[in-house]
């Protein structure tokens, strides 16, 4: 009898080490299902930095703008900088900061009005423009990226040579072609101004 009770225990161990052992395998299953798993209520909504002038709509941090034919977009970011896109244009804001902010333009052109304390960064195919409280244009055409200064302030311009051309004067005006560096800066005539200060006039069509 004490023989068949004690095979007895040793089977009910042996299954409590089994249910357990079952026990604690469900519960690590679960834990990497819980892990795996992040209800859409709890994923952070992105940060929004700015607003559509037209539209209304948000710009959030990531937001790609783009523009279609004839048209172009204006957003005003929470620094009061202003940004506006010519047609065919797309844009990105990579980052936004009290002192740092980064716009990635794809295509087309862009006036940047920059009320930041800090830099904003306009990164471009060819190179990148650095714009420290100034008023600035570009656009991206099949002769190469053209930047030009439009107001007091300074804009620094790189490719991606490494070579820096430093926009000091009103109507000052660099060329990148290809993956070369920034040419010399030059004075642009009236007529070539006005082809960069003519995105301006959008402002009264997109307020």
């Amino acid at each position: 009898m004490a023989f068949a009770f004690r095979r007895a225990l040793r089977v009910s161990l042996t299954l409590a080490a089994a249910a357990v052992a079952g026990f604690a395998a469900d519960s690590r299953a679960a834990s990497d299902l819980l892990a795996d798993f992040t209800p859409a209520a709890l994923t952070a909504a992105p940060k929004q930095v700015g607003e559509e002038s037209r539209s209304g709509r948000p710009v959030a941090l990531g937001s790609r703008i783009t523009s279609g034919p004839g048209s172009g977009v204006k957003f005003v970011l929470e620094d009061r900088t202003s940004v506006i896109i010519g047609p065919n244009s797309a844009i990105t804001v990579d980052e936004f900061a009290a002192d740092r902010v980064v716009l990635r333009l794809e295509r087309g052109s862009f006036h940047l009005d920059s009320a930041n304390p800090g830099t904003i960064y306009v990164i471009l195919p060819s190179g990148s423009v650095a714009v420290r409280t100034a008023t600035v244009a570009g656009r991206i055409g099949p002769q190469g990226t053209e930047i030009a200064l439009l107001s007091v302030g300074r804009a620094e311009v790189t490719g991606f040579g490494g070579q820096v051309v430093r926009l000091d004067s009103i109507g000052e005006a660099t060329r990148i072609v290809g993956l070369g560096n920034p040419s010399q800066p030059v004075t642009l005539p009236p007529q070539r101004l006005q082809d960069f200060t003519g995105l301006t006039a959008q402002l009264a069509l997109l307020h």
